[in-house]
C-alpha cells in the first residue's frame, strides 16, 4: 500500500473495480472524528492521472451543513451514515444508508469484499459501526453509533450489494430511504449522499446527473463527484426524491461514476422486496403510456401481490411489459416459479384474498415475569431481537462445544453482560460473543494461569480498592483468551494489568482511577475507540491473585516483588505506558508517593502505586520519604459538556487568566471534569495548572500554562 498526503487523497480519481478505500489505524474504531493525519488511501493500480483538481473536487462535495436542517436534502441525509469497517489491517469507512427498522444497504466490496482486496491487506473484519448523525466535521455532538453485524443478511457480489443488520433501531431517529423500481432516465438530475475520506456528511449536487445514455453494461452512468469513502452512497433522483442507484465505482471516465441501478437490486433482493410489500419501501410510479393503461396495470399488479402466486405474476407480466413494478415481477417468477405451472388450475376461480400469515410470536425468557429486573433484563424484556439472541445464548449453554460451570457462566452474566446496563448494542455484542464462545471447542494445550504455568506467575493477594478503581476492559474464562484480547485491543499490552477473580475469570485492567472520576474516564476511553463499549469499573473485590502474564511480568513490566521508593525534586510525576517521553501518560503522582519498583530500562523505572503500573524517570526517585508537603487538586465542575453550542453560549469551558481578575489576559481553558493542581486560593479565585483531561490540550491557550480560574467551578481537595 502507498500512503498519500491527504491533498493526494482529495484529487484521487477512483477504481473502474471499487472505489477506493481510505484506511485509518485500528485504534480509530468507535471514533466519530477520524485524525487525518491517519489517513491511508489505498491507491490506483493503473496510476492514472487525478481528474479532480482539490478546489473541484471540494467544490463538488460540500458540507451537508451548507443547507438548512429542514431541507430536503438534509433531511434525506439523516438516513446516511458512515460505515466504519474494522479489520485486523486498519479501519476502513464506507458509506451506508437506512432501508428499514434493522436493515442497513451498502456495497459488497466494503463488506465482506474488503478482505478480497488484495491492496488493503486484510484477512478478517472484526467488528462494524454505522454512524448516523455525523453532519459537522470534527463535532461529535449528535452523532450516533450502532453496532452492525459484519456478516450479510443478503448480499451479492455481481450487483455489488450488501445487506446488513443494524443492532437498534436507527430508523426511528434518523428516518430511511425510498427505493425507486424504475429504471433510470438519460440526463435526470440526481444528488449523492455520503461520508468521503470518512469526514463529516458531504453531498454532491452541482453538475450531478444520470449519463446520456443513463444505463450501459447493467451499470447506472453517472456524473455525480465521489471520492474514497463514497462507496454505499445512495445516488438519488431529485425529481422523485428515491434512490435510484447505490454508487459503487469509476467507469475509467475521468466525468463518469458507476452505480448499480436499484431495480436490479430489488429484483435479486428478497428482503428488500419484503420491505416493499410491508409498505416499507415505496416505487416510484412514473407516468404510463396511458391512464387508463397505467390503472389496469396497477390493479393487476396489486391482484398478484395479494395471491402470491405464479400465475398471477405470469398474467400480469403478458399484459403489463413495461409497467414500472415489471422487473419486481420478473424478478419474482425468475426466483419462485421454474417449476410452477404456467396457468391456474382449471376451472378458474378467483381464489379470496389469502389472511397474512402472523408472525411467529417473541419466545420471551421465561425470567421476564420477575418483579424485579436490572436495567440489563429490562433491555432484553423490551426487545424482540435481544430477546432472540438469550433463547440462542440458553442453546448454547445446554450443548456447550466447552466445558462451562453454571458458576462461570453466572459470573459471566453479572460481570459483563449486566455490566452493559440498557445499552441495547453492547447487550447484543456480549451476547454474540458468548454464543460463539459456546459453540466453540476450547483450544488445546491453553494455560490457564498460575505460578506453576511455564513463564506465566502469579502474585495471590488482597487487590481490593476502596477509594479507587479498576476499569476492566474483559474478562475471560481462560488466560490464553485473555491475552488474545489484549493482543486485538492493546498490541504489546504495555500497562496492561490481568487479574484472576474467585470465579476462575481473568480481568483485564488498563487504568486505576478514582471512583469520582471513572465515569468520565471511561467515557473518554471509550469515544477515543481505545476501550471496548462494555467497560466498566471494578474495585477488585473478586480479585486473588495477579497474573504476570507476559514472560512472566505483569503488562509489559518487570518481574519481582520490587523494591519501595518514593517521588521527589517534582510536585507531581507523569506515570507513562513505556520508558519514555514518547509513551503515552497513564496518571500522574504527587511528591512523598510511595512506590513499589519493579523493573528498570535505562534511566527509566517501572513502578507499582495504588494498582497502576507504568513507567516514570528515575531522577525523581528517592529511597527516603521527602517531607510532608499540602497538596490540593481540584475537579471542574458547574459547566456543560464542551460543544459548538456551548462554545458559542460559554457554558462549556472556564477561562484560566494570568492574575485572579476578568480583566487579565487569558492563558488557558479548562473544561467539565478536568483534573487541576492547585496552588493558592484567593478571593474566590484559585491558582491553577492542568493534571489530566481535555485542558492539556485546550482550545484556546497553551495546555502548560499556570494561571487563576473561579473557584465557583473548581471542587478542591487537599492531602
Amino acid at each position: 500500500m502507498r500512503a498519500l498526503s491527504i491533498l493526494a487523497a482529495l484529487v484521487l480519481p477512483t477504481l473502474v473495480q471499487a472505489q477506493e478505500f481510505v484506511g485509518f489505524d485500528k485504534e480509530s474504531f468507535g471514533r466519530v472524528v477520524l485524525k487525518r493525519n491517519q489517513v491511508v488511501v489505498i491507491d490506483r493500480e493503473d496510476g492514472s492521472t487525478p481528474a479532480l483538481t482539490p478546489t473541484a473536487s471540494e467544490e463538488l462535495n460540500e458540507p451537508i451543513t451548507n443547507y438548512a436542517p429542514e431541507s430536503a436534502f438534509a433531511q434525506m441525509g439523516r438516513s446516511v451514515g458512515r460505515l466504519d469497517i474494522l479489520t485486523d489491517a486498519g479501519v476502513f469507512p464506507c458509506t451506508a444508508f437506512i432501508v428499514d427498522a434493522d436493515h442497513i444497504l451498502t456495497n459488497y466490496h466494503c463488506i465482506p469484499g474488503v478482505t478480497e482486496d488484495s491492496r488493503v491487506g486484510a484477512t478478517r473484519i472484526d467488528a462494524a459501526l454505522f454512524w448516523a448523525g455525523y453532519t459537522q466535521q470534527g463535532v461529535e455532538e449528535g452523532a450516533r453509533s450502532y453496532t452492525v453485524l459484519p456478516t450479510p443478511v443478503e448480499a451479492s457480489e455481481k450487483l455489488d450489494y450488501a445487506v446488513l443488520r443494524v443492532i437498534g433501531d436507527p430508523s426511528e431517529d434518523y428516518g430511511f430511504l425510498e427505493l425507486a423500481s424504475a429504471q433510470p432516465v438519460d440526463g435526470a438530475p440526481y444528488f449523492v449522499v455520503g461520508h468521503p475520506l470518512g469526514e463529516a456528511q458531504r453531498i454532491s449536487r452541482d453538475k450531478c446527473r444520470a449519463n446520456r445514455p443513463a444505463v450501459s453494461g447493467g451499470r447506472l452512468l453517472h456524473t455525480c463527484a465521489t471520492l474514497p469513502g463514497n462507496s454505499g452512497s445512495p445516488v438519488i433522483d431529485n425529481d422523485a426524491r428515491l434512490v435510484i442507484g447505490l454508487h459503487s465505482s469509476d467507469s475509467g471516465s475521468d466525468a463518469v461514476n458507476m452505480a448499480v441501478p436499484m431495480a436490479e437490486i430489488l429484483a435479486n433482493s428478497q428482503v428488500l422486496k419484503a420491505a416493499m410489500r410491508s409498505g416499507v419501501v415505496t416505487p416510484t410510479q412514473p407516468p404510463a403510456p396511458g391512464p387508463q393503461a397505467n390503472l389496469i396495470c396497477d390493479k393487476l399488479y396489486e391482484k398478484a401481490e395479494a395471491l402470491d402466486q405464479c400465475y398471477a405474476y405470469e398474467a400480469y407480466l403478458a399484459t403489463c411489459a413495461d409497467h414500472p413494478f415489471a422487473v419486481l415481477a420478473k424478478g419474482y417468477v425468475d426466483n419462485q416459479c421454474a417449476d410452477a405451472p404456467a396457468t391456474p388450475p382449471t376451472p378458474v376461480v378467483t381464489p379470496p384474498t389469502p389472511t397474512p400469515t402472523p408472525t411467529p410470536s417473541v419466545q420471551w425468557p421465561s425470567w421476564c415475569s420477575a418483579s424485579r429486573l436490572n436495567p440489563t433484563e429490562s433491555t432484553i424484556c423490551s426487545d424482540p431481537y435481544l430477546a432472540g439472541l438469550d433463547s440462542d445464548l440458553n442453546a448454547a449453554y445446554s450443548r456447550p462445544a466447552r466445558s462451562v460451570t453454571s458458576q462461570n457462566q453466572g459470573a459471566w452474566r453479572t460481570g459483563t453482560r449486566d455490566a452493559c446496563g440498557a445499552d441495547a448494542s453492547c447487550i447484543a455484542r456480549v451476547v454474540l460473543d458468548r454464543i460463539s464462545y459456546l459453540r466453540t471447542p476450547a483450544p488445546s494445550g491453553g494455560s490457564t494461569g498460575g505460578s506453576s504455568g511455564g513463564s506465566t506467575g502469579t502474585v495471590p493477594g488482597n487487590y481490593e480498592l476502596s477509594t479507587s478503581c479498576y476499569i476492566v476492559t474483559a474478562s475471560r474464562p481462560s488466560l490464553s483468551e485473555a491475552k488474545a484480547f489484549i493482543q486485538q485491543w492493546f498490541g504489546n499490552g504495555a500497562g496492561v494489568r490481568v487479574f484472576k477473580s474467585s470465579n476462575g475469570y481473568y480481568g483485564i485492567a488498563v487504568e486505576t482511577v478514582s471512583k469520582s472520576s471513572a465515569d468520565s474516564r471511561i467515557a473518554q476511553l471509550k469515544s477515543a475507540g481505545r476501550i471496548p463499549g462494555d467497560s466498566y469499573c471494578s474495585t477488585g473485590s473478586r480479585f486473588v491473585e495477579e497474573v504476570l502474564w507476559n514472560g512472566g511480568t505483569s503488562g509489559n513490566t518487570g518481574g519481582g516483588s520490587g523494591y519501595t521508593m518514593y517521588i521527589d525534586n517534582t510536585s507531581s510525576l507523569n506515570v507513562r505506558a513505556g520508558p519514555g517521553t514518547e509513551y503515552g501518560r497513564i496518571t500522574a503522582v504527587d511528591r512523598g508517593t510511595q512506590v513499589t519498583v519493579i523493573g528498570s530500562s535505562g534511566d527509566w523505572a517501572n513502578i507499582r502505586v495504588g494498582g497502576t503500573t507504568g513507567w516514570v524517570s528515575a531522577k525523581y526517585l528517592s529511597s527516603s520519604k521527602p517531607s510532608a508537603q499540602r497538596q490540593c487538586y481540584a475537579t471542574v465542575t458547574n459547566l456543560n459538556p464542551y460543544s459548538s453550542r456551548t462554545r458559542a453560549d460559554g457554558s462549556g469551558y472556564l477561562n484560566v487568566r494570568s492574575q485572579p481578575s476578568t480583566r487579565s489576559a487569558i492563558v488557558s481553558e479548562t473544561y467539565l471534569g478536568d483534573t487541576m493542581r492547585v496552588y493558592a486560593q484567593s478571593n474566590g479565585w484559585a491558582q491553577v495548572s492542568c493534571v489530566q483531561g481535555q485542558c492539556l490540550r485546550p482550545y484556546n491557550g497553551s495546555g502548560s500554562a499556570t494561571g487563576w480560574a473561579s473557584a465557583k467551578y473548581l471542587a478542591v481537595r487537599c492531602n
